[in-house]
Order: structure tokens, then C-alpha cells, then sequence
């Protein structure tokens, strides 16, 4: 089980007010909805930094129509 740890930052007003009126209306807890947000936030840079190493070290793409006849050729689809 990881510790928690207190992050601290500035966000702008209008930002924090649009947080306390979801969580209010949701029930949530604005540390929840933070924390949730962070890590899919991170997921997302990850899976683009990811992409983009693919798309580096990939020899060729081939275009869908043709990735579609080779399926269908070998009774795939």
C-alpha cells in the first residue's frame, strides 16, 4: 500500500470553484476527483510517448484497405 503524501499547488479560481460544485452535487471528495484526474492525465502522456516510439522505430504502415484485404484473404474477417 503506497503512503500519501501532501501535494500542494495554485490552480485558478474559476478551476477550484468548478471542483467544489461537482463534488458537491456528486458527493465526491475533491481529493478523489484530483487524484483520479492525475492518473488518467499521466496514463494519457504515457500511451502518447509510447505511440510516438512506436511510430519512430516502425519500418512502414500499410493503409486499412489493404490491411482489410490481407485479413480477408487469410479468413479473418
Amino acid at each position: 500500500m503506497s503512503r500519501n503524501e501532501a501535494f500542494a499547488t495554485k490552480i485558478p479560481s474559476d478551476l477550484k470553484r468548478d471542483l467544489t460544485r461537482v463534488c458537491d452535487r456528486l458527493g465526491l471528495r475533491k481529493n478523489f476527483v484530483v487524484e483520479q484526474a492525475l492518473r488518467e492525465k499521466i496514463e494519457d502522456l504515457c500511451d502518447v510517448f509510447d505511440l510516438e516510439e512506436a511510430r519512430k522505430s516502425a519500418v512502414s504502415f500499410l493503409p486499412w484497405d489493404e490491411v482489410q484485404k490481407e485479413l480477408k484473404r487469410r479468413g479473418k474477417i
